[in-house]
């Protein structure tokens, strides 16, 4: 479902900080006034600055996670509650009922089947303040075949008397958790690579020490780039093109 904001949201900072080190690599990579030795001194401070500003960012990003997190939450806890009567009269008869009926509970605490059976008069008469009360004590009191059929029940039935924009958020909550836990995959596995000193160019700078002489820096390929133009499709079939079996179709 299209949610009313997604996760990468929070992960913009750190993408235009990836943009702007690649930029900046990049521009020292392929000086032509720049001789290796210079170029290497230039990348180190560059990184240094990098890995300063993509440590922040990073940890804004999971601040502003969690804190969105507990925002579709919240807004999926506050669909899921039962709804008084707006009609103060309304309200304060449906309160003397829900005291009623918590003392009804306690004494029926051993006798959960009359509870049941209070929990399906409540659904045929669409009581959905006292159905929702029940649907929190059952699952605690009945057996345990019972109880996982009560449950599932109890969360169509929930559902069931949702309005649509209440269901809505529930949905919102679960998409937005599962796009979250990919987003931070996603972080985990870039702060891997950065540990390791990935750097985002063709070409990276290596430094040799040839036996009696000085240390002598050059620009080489660099193992870890990866040409883009090059990177097949994550949804393309690996191991060839798939073409027609020559006998489903005649010689041209």
């Amino acid at each position: 479902m299209e949610l009313s904001r997604h996760p990468k949201k929070s992960t913009e900072q750190l993408a235009a900080i990836d943009s702007w080190y690649q930029r900046e690599a990049e521009t020292i990579m392929t000086s032509e006034t720049l001789v290796p030795s210079a170029k290497r001194g230039c990348l180190e401070e560059l990184r240094r600055e990098y890995r300063d500003s993509w440590f922040q960012a990073k940890q804004a990003a999971d601040r502003d996670l969690e804190e969105w997190s507990e925002i579709f939450q919240s807004r999926a806890e506050s669909a899921a509650e039962t709804k008084l009567p707006q009609v103060r009269d309304a309200r304060i008869l449906k309160a003397l009922e829900l005291q009623r009926l918590h003392n009804r509970i306690e004494r029926n605490r051993d006798q959960p089947g009359r509870l049941l059976a209070a929990y399906e008069q409540a659904v045929r008469a669409s009581d959905h303040v006292v159905a929702h009360e029940l649907e929190d004590v059952l699952p605690e009191l009945l057996p345990g075949d019972a109880r996982a059929d009560f449950e599932r029940r109890a969360k169509e039935n929930r559902l069931a008397r949702m309005s649509e924009e209440d269901r809505k958020k529930l949905a919102e909550h679960r998409a937005f958790e599962r796009e979250r836990s990919s987003v931070e995959q996603g972080l985990g596995l870039q702060e891997r690579n950065r540990q390791r000193g990935y750097s985002p160019t063709p070409t990276t700078l290596a430094t040799s020490y040839p036996a009696g002489r000085p240390p002598q820096t050059d620009e080489v390929p660099n193992p870890m780039w990866r040409d883009p133009a090059l990177e097949q499709p994550t949804n393309e079939p690996a191991g060839g093109t798939i073409v027609p079996h020559p006998s489903e179709g005649g010689a041209a």
